[in-house]
């Protein structure tokens, strides 16, 4: 089983979130600062794809966010 983490960053004045949901599917949201209901929000098949998905949501690059782990690893089952 593969080891991941969900993931963060931030983005001016919006934060990215990706989570792993179930096999082959990572939710991701993103929040403007100080509010806690997600501005966007979504779902994809890969990690890549959900950092992606967020980052182009609010107009950036994804090579341009710097994404961090965010709470425990993950053993994930293979997909």
């Amino acid at each position: 089983m593969p080891t991941i983490f969900a993931q963060h960053a931030q983005a001016g004045e919006y934060h990215l979130e990706t989570r792993y949901v179930e096999l082959g599917r990572w939710e991701w949201m993103v929040f403007k600062k100080g509010k806690t209901v997600a501005e966007f929000s979504g779902d994809a098949t890969t990690l890549e794809s959900a950092k992606k998905n967020a980052a182009m949501r609010v107009g950036l690059y994804t090579e341009t966010v710097k994404w961090q782990p965010i709470g425990p690893a993950i053993e994930a089952p293979e997909e």
